[in-house]
């Protein structure tokens, strides 16, 4: 790593208990950007932090000058981050450009972790075209509230923004013009930028950590249920947990999944699980085929809920009666479309939602509203048809292992009785000594 000397007429910035510099990382492809990047980095020195380069080019420079190209600032080479990912940079020159950026993906995630946990930087910032991509892999390793904005022309709104943000909380900045030379738009964009990433360093600095932080209950929600668990929320909070929610989105479902991995989740309240139904039946929220299978692998109470799998959620009506035609449809908003699941459907989640409980190896109960799934799934509602409830239910039993509970309720999804019902079964759940079902699941699955 190419050291540095404190860039002239740089100030500190004020950070009390600190006592050091807040850093930078600036990541891009000097090869074709360092007039902006090192413009950019010349901006967040105003604000008076620091900046490291991490240089991503997807070709060799040696005729340039690598300090020249950086400004003079500290600079990890391509050849570093070459490096960290197992090649060398000449190998990486001999690649396709898919693999070129393969690797140098996996070396900017190395390196960013490294310098994560030494301490070095409290913010990072990616400008680029396609390249930003590179940073993928090392943004979504990184802990949530740790800053991090990828900042491009292709960071706009009918773009696909999981390339950048995967299930993170990855700040992104349309560029408005192509990151081609500095000129009215390109030089107030970056400016923008840093002030962003620098005041979102220096927040994250100040933040005064909780050592005694809550224990979390990890929920799906999506605007159909978005009151029930409110309500359930109040109930849960005043027993002294943090409720965690996450719509269920498909990115949001990935995000529950990831975060009850980490070890920070003491149950799971899967009460909207319409992610399922993406999966298996179609439409928009497809969180993948692990959605609904981390807390019971991992042992953790469960409380399972078929919150919404009354439907899927397709695109605008117009797409949606082209490509349903003949079925019951809501229109949800003008972008996005519900269309009502039959009883054929519904049997092949109740199928799919009892083979993702049987892989519990902890306390598990489920809890069917037979009143109705989703706002419109009541009787006198549009998508009121309890005979395909009734398939789900059917197909549902006939598959769950018998020591997993089932309640009952004739309750809507939304009323108050059900609410209750689902949070005294929580309650139980967390109260109860934890006996693990690894031996009933083994037992069931011979």
């Amino acid at each position: 790593m190419t050291q540095a000397k404190k860039p002239a007429g740089v100030r500190n910035i004020e950070q009390g208990s600190i006592g050091t510099w807040l850093t930078v990382l600036v990541i891009g492809t000097l090869d074709t950007k360092s007039v902006e990047l090192t413009a950019v980095a010349a901006e967040i020195e105003q604000l008076g932090a620091s900046v490291i380069l991490l240089d991503t080019s997807g070709r060799a420079h040696p005729d340039l000058n690598g300090a020249q190209l950086s400004g003079g600032r500290v600079l990890i080479s391509r050849e570093e981050v070459a490096e960290a990912a197992g090649y060398s940079s000449a190998e990486i020159d001999g690649m396709d450009r898919g693999e070129a950026v393969v690797a140098l993906r996996t070396g900017v995630a190395a390196t960013f972790s490294r310098l994560i946990n030494d301490g070095r930087i409290h913010a990072a910032l990616c400008v680029g075209g396609a390249g930003a991509y590179v940073t993928r892999t090392a943004f979504e390793t990184s802990p949530i509230g740790f800053p991090k904005m990828v900042v491009s022309p292709l960071a706009s709104g009918n773009r696909k923004f999981e390339p950048y943000v995967g299930t993170k909380d990855v700040a992104t900045l349309h560029s408005v013009a192509d990151i081609v030379g500095l000129n009215s738009i390109t030089s107030a964009v970056l400016r923008s930028a840093a002030g962003y990433v620098v005041g979102a360093a220096a927040a994250t600095a100040h933040a005064r950590r909780d050592d005694h932080q809550r224990p979390a209950i990890a929920v799906s929600l999506n605007g159909n249920t978005t009151d029930a668990v409110m309500r359930a929320r109040d109930q849960i909070e005043s027993d002294g947990y943090d409720l965690v929610a996450f719509h269920a989105n498909g990115v949001g479902g990935r995000a529950l999944e990831n975060f009850v991995a980490s070890g920070q989740v003491a149950a799971v309240l899967d009460y909207t699980l319409t992610e399922l139904a993406g999966t298996k039946i179609g439409g928009l929220m497809d969180a993948g085929p692990d959605r609904m299978e981390t807390a019971g692998r991992l042992g953790l109470p469960q409380v399972l809920v078929p919150g919404c799998l009354d439907f899927i959620t397709c695109g605008d009506l117009a797409d949606t009666q082209r490509q349903y035609p003949g079925r019951t449809m809501f229109g949800h908003n003008p972008e996005l479309t519900l269309v009502r699941l039959d009883a054929r459907e519904m049997g092949i989640l109740g199928q799919e939602f009892a083979k993702k409980a049987n892989l519990s190896t902890g306390p598990t109960v489920v809890c069917i509203p037979e009143g109705g799934f989703s706002i419109n799934d009541r009787e006198g509602g549009r998508f009121w048809a309890p005979a395909a409830n009734q398939a789900f239910i059917k197909a549902l039993k006939s598959e769950l292992r018998p020591d997993i509970k089932v309640v009952h309720s004739d309750r809507h999804i939304n009323d108050d009785e059900f609410v209750s019902e689902v949070v005294a079964q929580l309650r139980h759940l967390l109260t109860a000594p934890r006996k693990s079902t690894a031996t009933a699941a083994a037992a069931a699955s011979l």
